[in-house]
């Protein structure tokens, strides 16, 4: 193979190109490339959130990064968004995934392409990584995985079985008014009213298909890579940050896949990792990792990057939980395999008497009352507008109204690496309980910091496909995966497993009152299985990362959001705040969940969006209302569009559906 190349290149950008598809769209293209003659790898990238819009800077920042180092950065917008033409029903359609696979031969196919194909995005641009890798297109020859699921009713939509709030404060309504918005007349021309008058007639509010099927089952299963990662022939590069959502998924990705692989999961929360606000840091420039594993797989230059340690995670350790974190202490670890060679399952039992044994104490048990709003702390770690902030905060406040299991102080540190597993005995008064465990650090003085958590709908104890109602005062076993982990527990702190039904923040209450108990003892052994690392255990020599080109912000530099908690002590409901301004869009929105009701939560949404056009004013705002009552769901979208102040379009959509089991 060649030496590494250290050219540059002036770099050249052209917007505007349209792209047809098999079906006559035509989709909007903007790349990126040197500015001079010659052939250059391709590496594409995709998204529905008008990033290419014609005023829009390049973004990602490995954008401008890799054209300059000799490479043609491809991007367009998903069908019926941005300014590709067509109407968009759902996220992630059999058709969006077709294009991606069509761009890839696409690109391969352009004069300026040597053939071979790459592709980085984001979040949605991580997740089409694989729904195109799946396909297996020829010329597909390495990708970049930054924060991606690969399960997309378990890692985004329905957690447990449960309705994810955020994708109803933040997702729809912010989807809605961009997906209806018009295109950019500065890349579109005259074809601008024929675009908007296409996608205001044919589209429809995403959040209708993720409210409507609130099972697994194909139409989850058509949007995942879960069960068909042997389909997957490209060469992979997961980055994650425990921050952040998707830190098992990427993980369990990197344990199915059998071609060449690597994996870093680090501090950060949903940010590419060199950007100034990717916080907690320390952060790094993976700018530098893309340009080596491209340079490896779509140039053949041997950098080294596939001798290095294929998982690299960085070992967290105790500081005081807060809603915003700069940087979290700790250390990089690298290892040849996850969970590493060097750790054991260390089980632990739940005591009823509030410990944790090494042995299955005498049978007993302990009860509680079911509290919705138990959750206050949990943060909003990952997406939505709160977002760094939104860090768990000091666990005593839901500690309290959960079971709690607490080990004596530690006499030595306690290396956790890999996925805690929870094995609970649980019986409940009602037909639907959920159960939630939460695994915290807890300081000599009482301060308890979440470390790694998991829930699940004890109706979906079999199956997310078809739940069954519990019979009250029936034990029955649940088995809760929790969020992998690495994090060391320090001498004198303590383990906390804490048992709740209620994680409000991130899982649809529960409606029915209820009375759970955890069952204990040999008859009915509740768990929690640890991923312990051996003591002294050594790793293997972490890469050496070059740090984010950003120093590292002040507090006060972070840009501010709406993120509050207020408890109406009449009603005895807690009311959630978010909002956030940027750009030309504004979101707020109120979660509010009564104790007093615990089936009556609702959420009210709203976004506004002004589109790009140098000689109109045109606001497109969309609402939403989500609700639930003892015995269905409704939820409720509304888009408005205004131009000059002046109604242009108006359309209302309602759909309502059974708990289920929930």
């Amino acid at each position: 193979m060649a030496e590494r190349s250290v050219q540059t290149y002036p770099v050249q950008i052209v917007k505007g190109l349209r792209v047809p598809m098999r079906d006559g769209v035509e989709l909007n293209v903007r790349i990126t490339r040197p500015a001079v003659e010659g052939r250059f790898p391709a590496v594409l990238e995709y998204n529905p959130y008008r990033r290419l819009d014609h005023a829009q800077p390049s973004f990602p920042p490995a954008v401008q990064y890799l054209a300059q180092h000799g490479y043609a950065v491809v991007q367009f917008d998903v069908r019926g968004t941005g300014s590709s033409s067509g109407a968009s029903l759902d996220a992630y359609s059999d058709d969006e995934q077709q294009d991606g696979h069509d761009m890839v031969e696409w690109a391969a196919r352009q004069a300026w392409c040597t053939g071979a194909v790459g592709m980085i995005g984001k979040s949605y641009g991580a997740t089409v990584q694989w729904q195109v890798a799946g396909k297996a297109p020829p010329h597909l020859k390495a990708i970049i995985v930054r924060s991606g699921s690969n399960d997309m009713y378990e890692d985004t939509a329905y957690p447990g079985g449960c309705r994810r709030p955020w994708r109803f404060e933040f997702f729809a309504p912010n989807m809605n008014a961009y997906n209806f918005a018009p295109p950019d007349p500065a890349l579109v021309g005259a074809h601008w009213s024929r675009i908007w008058d296409e996608r205001l007639e044919g589209s429809a509010p995403w959040s209708l298909e993720i409210f409507r099927h609130d099972t697994d089952g194909d139409y989850w299963r058509g949007k995942s890579i879960k069960d068909n990662f042997g389909k997957v022939g490209c060469a992979v590069y997961l980055i994650e940050g425990w921050a952040d959502w998707y830190a098992n998924a990427e993980l369990e990705a990197f344990r199915q896949l059998k071609g060449p692989k690597k994996v870093v999961i680090g501090p950060w929360g949903h940010y590419y990792p060199e950007e100034k606000f990717a916080l907690p840091g320390p952060r790094i420039d993976t700018r530098v990792e893309y340009l080596r594993w491209f340079d490896y797989w779509l140039k053949g230059i041997d950098n080294g990057i596939m001798d290095e340690p294929p998982v690299t995670v960085f070992v967290r350790q105790w500081q005081q939980p807060a809603l915003l974190s700069l940087n979290e202490p700790g250390h990089w670890h690298a290892d040849s395999q996850w969970p590493p060679a060097a750790t054991r399952t260390e089980t632990r039992y739940l005591e009823p008497g509030g410990g944790l044994g090494r042995q299955a104490p005498a049978d007993g048990q302990v009860s509680y009352d079911y509290r919705p709003t138990v959750g206050m702390a949990s943060g909003r770690v990952g997406l939505g507008s709160t977002s760094p902030w939104g860090m768990p905060i000091d666990q005593r406040v839901d500690d309290a109204y959960s079971a709690c299991f607490t080990t004596p102080p530690l006499d030595r540190t306690m290396s956790l690496l890999g996925r805690p597993e929870a094995v609970l005995h649980v019986s409940s008064s009602a037909e639907v309980a959920y159960f939630h465990v939460r695994i915290c650090d807890v300081a000599p003085d009482g301060t308890s910091r979440l470390i790694s958590h998991g829930g699940c709908l004890a109706t979906h104890r079999e199956t997310h496909d078809r739940p069954t109602p519990l019979e009250p005062g029936t034990v029955y076993e649940l088995r809760l995966k929790l969020r992998d982990l690495a994090y060391e527990i320090a001498p004198s702190h303590r383990l906390r497993i804490a048992v709740s039904s209620a994680d409000f923040q991130n899982a649809w209450p529960t409606g029915m009152r209820a009375r759970n108990t955890i069952h204990c003892g040999a008859a009915h052994p509740s768990r929690i299985e640890l991923p312990i690392m051996a003591p002294h255990a050594a790793g293997l020599p972490p890469p050496a990362f070059q740090a984010s080109p950003h120093p590292v912000p002040s507090v006060a530099e972070v840009p501010r959001a709406t993120y509050t908690l207020t408890h109406d002590l009449v009603r005895d409901a807690v009311v959630c705040t978010l909002g956030a301004a940027d750009g030309g869009t504004t979101r707020r929105s109120e979660y509010t969940v009564s104790n007093q009701d615990p089936a009556g939560a609702s959420i009210i949404a709203e976004v506004r969006y002004r589109a790009p056009h140098p000689h109109m004013n045109i606001e497109v705002q969309s609402s939403c209302q989500t609700s639930s009552t003892a015995t269905e769901f409704t939820h409720a979208v509304q888009v408005c569009i205004r131009i000059e102040d002046r109604l242009h379009f108006h359309k209302r959509w309602m759909e309502s559906a059974p708990r289920n089991c929930a």
